[in-house]
């Protein structure tokens, strides 16, 4: 055997990123809220970002319904303009979510601790 077909197997193997390690990652970086323990509690908590995503599924659905019937392009043009304004909607409700939930914890902190802090943005 010559000394290129020898295999090193003192040298560690590289492992590749787990999708846990990514979350991690972006915990130290990010605020990430809670997951809910059920289905029902989470439509619970965010039910403005459920009612935006069934807007925009129902939206999207009746388009594609109508285009394939051969209906009256108008309607199907305004179907899907009102898809585009629902997940509109539903992409400001999480960044209203992300920065309602950023506040509260900010509030609960400084009782805790007052700390005078800046806001960086990334």
């Amino acid at each position: 055997m010559t000394e290129e077909n020898k295999v090193n197997i003192e040298q560690p193997v590289q492992q590749q990123s787990s999708g846990n390690d990514v979350f991690n990652t972006l915990s130290r970086k990010f605020t990430i809220p809670p997951k809910p323990k059920t289905i029902a509690e989470g439509v619970k908590r965010d039910y403005v970002l459920v009612g935006g995503l069934l807007a925009t599924i129902g939206f999207l659905t009746a388009g594609m319904f109508n285009h394939s019937k051969g209906g009256n392009t108008l309607t199907t043009n305004r179907l899907l303009k009102g898809r585009i304004w629902a997940q509109a909607f539903t992409v400001c409700a999480m960044g209203w979510y992300a920065f309602a939930y950023q506040k509260q914890l900010d509030e609960e902190a400084e009782i805790e601790a007052p700390k005078h802090r800046k806001v960086v943005l990334t």
